[in-house]
């Protein structure tokens, strides 16, 4: 015997249905990249929990309760998602998996079981209304995670150690190898360090950096458009995958502005490779 100390109400099973539904197609969403929009995602999610309003209500027969709920996520991925036969498939099968996995972790944060001598009693620990819109939050957080781990891997690709020898010092830099980059002299060329960095190798202060009459070049990379000191050092070495690549007499360009990313502080160009 099973019974339930909660009493539901049909308008608040409808909201709770219709953050379950957001909450499962922002999943299947966030798997598969497929195009839709937030009006698409909260239409089906109504449309889902007014077959489950009408399923609970009208329908006890199992058999066709089953092919209801089938027919009801067919229905909810063609207004939410615009995608081909094949993602459709997909996002079918994500859909249930989404949905079982979601079931039994509401079921265990929203009930608490009691065994008696007469059966089981479940209790609810906190809304349900509650659970299913952190679980929404939690979604657009987990997104924007996965994008920005996508973007730093896709950074980090670009990024190669690097090692700069003035005189009788030396200072090992991440650099970035900035594809619209092409700075170069007469054809070498020019690695853009940071002046933190610069100031490092070469034992300067501030003061001294910007009262140098060193030349300078036009740099347009992707730390923006800026007229940057040129200085010549001994040597630059490369390391690419396993093998290092030795430039000497090199000229660098000191950027006086920090870099947008921390994970690098200089700035290759595609000419180094």
């Amino acid at each position: 015997m099973y019974t339930s100390s909660m009493t539901i109400y049909i308008e608040s099973f409808l909201l709770q249905n219709v953050l379950i539904n957001f909450c499962l197609l922002r999943l299947v969403v966030i798997t598969l990249k497929s195009k839709t929009n937030f009006f698409r995602l909260i239409s089906a999610s109504i449309v889902g929990a007014g077959f489950s309003v009408i399923s609970a209500i009208f329908l006890s027969n199992q058999i066709i309760l089953n092919f209801l709920k089938f027919a009801c996520a067919i229905i909810t991925l063609v207004i939410a998602l615009k995608q081909s036969k094949k993602q459709f498939i997909f996002s079918i099968i994500l859909l249930f998996l989404y949905t079982y996995a979601l079931g039994g972790a509401i079921m265990n944060l929203t009930s608490t079981n009691y065994y008696t001598s007469f059966g089981i009693i479940s209790a609810s620990k906190f809304s349900l209304e509650l659970i299913t819109t952190l679980a929404i939050v939690v979604t657009y957080i987990y997104e924007f995670i996965a994008k920005y781990i996508k973007f730093k891997l896709k950074t980090n690709n670009l990024i190669y150690p690097i090692t700069l020898y003035s005189k009788e010092k030396k200072i090992d830099l991440q650099a970035y190898l900035d594809t619209g980059n092409f700075l170069n002299i007469n054809g070498e060329p020019v690695i853009i360090v940071d002046l933190k960095s610069y100031l490092k190798l070469s034992n300067k202060n501030l003061i001294d950096f910007y009262l140098s009459k060193n030349d300078e070049i036009v740099a347009n990379t992707v730390n923006g458009s800026n007229n940057l000191k040129l200085f010549k050092i001994d040597k630059i070495e490369i390391k690419i995958n396993k093998e290092r690549k030795t430039y000497f007499n090199q000229y660098i360009a000191v950027s006086p502005n920090k870099f947008k990313d921390l994970n690098y502080q200089a700035l290759l160009s595609p000419l180094n490779l």
